[in-house]
């Protein structure tokens, strides 16, 4: 009788655990390296909305002549043009006219108008703005724009 060359039925079965065994920690791994991916391109993406409202803003600021405070946000005036920014609780945009409107979702708190060093509580000029925007739980950012008027605008 010729004997055959195979494999034992224990053989088979320590074999099939070891590629289990194998298997769940490479999905483990995965999974991990999925999660932290999500969220590192959330914060990237975060990141990416603070740097583009700060770029805008700061422009905004810059060319503006006068920066009036509105109940719902800012009224930004420029030569012919009139830029909004409406300050709602999950989002802040900004409406060029009615043609254009962009919309950076970020959080924010602690929003402050001020104008010679004083709070604006109403309707009027203001030449400072700030802000924290949340970025996450433990994480604020303090912005603040600054607007210098001449007497020329001040005065029309």
């Amino acid at each position: 009788m010729k004997k055959i060359n195979a494999y034992t039925l224990m053989e088979v079965t320590i074999a099939m655990l070891l590629s289990a065994i194998c298997i769940s920690i490479c999905y483990t791994a995965y999974g991990i390296i999925g999660n932290y991916y999500a969220k590192f391109k959330q914060k990237n993406q975060t990141a990416n909305t603070v740097l583009a409202l700060r770029q805008v803003l700061a422009r905004d600021f810059l060319k503006s002549k006068l920066i009036i405070h509105h109940e719902d946000g800012l009224e930004l005036q420029q030569d012919g043009l009139s830029i909004y920014y409406n300050f709602s609780p999950e989002t802040i945009q900004r409406r060029l006219n009615e043609e254009h409107t962009d919309t950076f979702s970020l959080k924010y708190h602690d929003l402050r108008y001020t104008f010679e060093g004083r709070e604006i509580m109403v309707a009027d000029t203001i030449d400072q703005l700030n802000f924290k925007i949340i970025l996450d739980s433990l994480t604020t950012v303090p912005v603040q724009f600054n607007k210098k008027y001449s007497a020329e605008n001040l005065f029309k």
